[in-house]
């Protein structure tokens, strides 16, 4: 009998591929519905998902560092759009302020 190969970051096996295309799919619906209801994004709630999840593998599975590293990528990208949103919510804030300082 042949061995069942493994995904990795690099590549799925065609058993990830298959659960990372159904995870995916599961997410925009949750999403699409959320949206449709007028729900708003909340970036620390994201955070405190991917964290508490990281946590929660890492205490079960003894998580390798590779996936550690991967999560802990995708929670400072998560932190990053958090940051360019409230950024762009402050210059918009103080545009008004500037032009009719002009």
């Amino acid at each position: 009998m042949s061995a069942t190969k493994k995904s990795t970051l690099q590549q799925l096996s065609p058993t990830g591929e298959l659960i990372s295309d159904g995870f995916l799919s599961a997410a925009k619906s949750h999403a699409a519905k959320a949206i449709q209801d007028g729900v708003q994004p909340n970036i620390n709630k994201a955070t405190e998902l991917l964290v508490k999840s990281t946590t929660v593998i890492t205490e079960r599975y003894n998580l390798p560092r590779d996936l550690r590293d991967a999560l802990l990528s995708a929670t400072a990208e998560v932190l990053k759009l958090a940051h360019r949103e409230e950024v762009q919510k402050q210059e918009a804030e103080t545009q008004p302020q500037k032009e009719k300082a002009a």
